[in-house]
């Protein structure tokens, strides 16, 4: 959950208030902070028949106030809205239904699956807005999460583990098995395309933007049984295009990123981000180390000068780097996209517009002559919808340089965020 992960369908956190005719005015920065957020669920939608909707919220119940009762024991309630709105530039409602659940005191240090049942009639690219209240506290946070209503959408398909458990994220490693449940149960077989990709990191944001244009030519297409009982892994890095319509480019996708992912903890793994603070050269002198560890770390002992220094730099460059894989993750891993490059070096934006087809995000007061803005464009991608490309520019050349700096220095470049 994006935020948290839900891999991989991207969620947005913002506060209760917001006009009732548009999202795209209000500040969402508390998306890629999470800190900000007193909840941290994780939310999946699924469009289990032709006219209902199932949206499903795991909760941390350690994050909701427990009150004495009558009886002298300790509950918390907690109440889920989901409301159907068109898109962050018309966020009108369309449908809504609520669920109010109890929990006792003894379930305090344990996750919580909520869920509520929605009826629709609306067939379109939509927004789920969920609302989560403490009532006990009294205390609110909205969570969005946009999903298809469509022919052969990936909010079609649902996904569970091999003990029958949902599952939020759409990345897996070689040791996951999954089942998938689709929304008409009539079908059984459907057509799965593979596909390995090396994409390449992305260029820094002054520089052209020359994408190469992207093959749908399949490594590999095999049938695949969606029985109760089938199982399916995933033997190869890459992602794996799952349709009931082959014709289409449409269906759901599911990605094998390196063993841990999100996190990351191998030497590779370290030394690959670091290609954003460093020249050619010295990245390809590392790479070619043959203790890449200790190359990785005599990189950072350079910048911070003392270990204690040293440990602070490491903590908050590579947990931009994780979150950047949490958030951003689409058709190859969260941190080589552009919004990730920009995250890890910039940090969390002070403002965060969305709209339905964009991102602008703003380091220092909004509308200050001296603000640094990106503007982010989503791009039409049939394998997620949580790709967005940079508006590049030769503007950026210097503030890109003077962040990289402050790291090279050793100083986190925006440190509060």
């Amino acid at each position: 959950m994006i935020r948290k992960s839900t891999f991989f369908l991207l969620i947005l956190v913002v506060s209760s208030c917001y006009s009732p005719r548009s999202l795209n005015s209000v500040n969402l920065s508390s998306l890629y902070k999470q800190s900000d957020n007193v909840f941290h669920p994780e939310i999946n939608v699924w469009n289990h028949g032709d006219t209902s909707v199932l949206l499903s919220v795991k909760v941390n119940l350690g994050e909701f106030l427990f009150s004495r009762q009558a009886d002298e024991t300790f509950q918390t309630k907690i109440k889920v809205v989901a409301e159907i709105v068109r898109s962050y530039d018309e966020a009108q409602l369309l449908d809504s239904a609520s669920s109010t659940f109890n929990f006792d005191i003894k379930d305090k240090n344990s996750s919580a699956l909520l869920q509520v049942n929605l009826t629709t009639h609306q067939i379109d690219e939509l927004l789920m807005k969920c609302t989560i209240i403490d009532m006990n506290k009294n205390y609110q946070e909205d969570f969005y999460s946009k999903f298809s209503i469509e022919d052969n959408s990936r909010n079609d398909f649902q996904i569970r583990n091999k003990e029958n458990v949902l599952v939020f994220r759409n990345y897996f490693s070689s040791l996951d098995t999954i089942k998938i449940s689709f929304r008409d149960t009539s079908k059984s077989e459907f057509w799965c395309k593979y596909y390995h990709r090396d994409f390449p990191l992305p260029p820094p944001p002054f520089s052209n933007d020359a994408h190469e244009a992207f093959s749908y030519a399949a490594d590999s297409v095999f049938k695949l049984s969606l029985k109760d009982t089938s199982e399916l892994t995933f033997p190869k890095q890459g992602f794996y295009h799952i349709q009931s319509d082959s014709s289409k480019k449409s269906g759901l996708t599911l990605f094998r990123f390196d063993s841990g992912y999100p996190t990351v903890s191998t030497p590779k793994q370290l030394l690959e981000p670091l290609r954003y603070l460093t020249s050619r050269k010295e990245y390809e002198d590392m790479e070619r180390s043959p203790n890449l560890k200790s190359a990785v770390e005599a990189f950072w002992l350079a910048r911070g000068g003392n270990e204690e220094r040293t440990r602070g730099l490491i903590k908050k460059f590579y947990s931009r780097v994780q979150d950047a894989n949490r958030f951003f993750a689409s058709y190859t891993e969260g941190w080589k996209t552009d919004r990730g490059m920009i995250f890890i070096i910039f940090g969390g934006p002070n403002a965060l517009y969305l709209s339905s087809n964009s991102e602008s995000w703003t380091y220092g007061t909004p509308n200050s002559t001296l603000a640094l803005n990106f503007f982010f464009a989503k791009v039409n991608n049939p394998f997620t919808d949580n790709d967005f490309s940079l508006s590049r520019s030769p503007i950026y050349e210097a503030n890109w340089y003077r962040a990289v700096e402050t790291w090279r220095q050793g100083r986190a470049y925006n440190n509060l965020n």
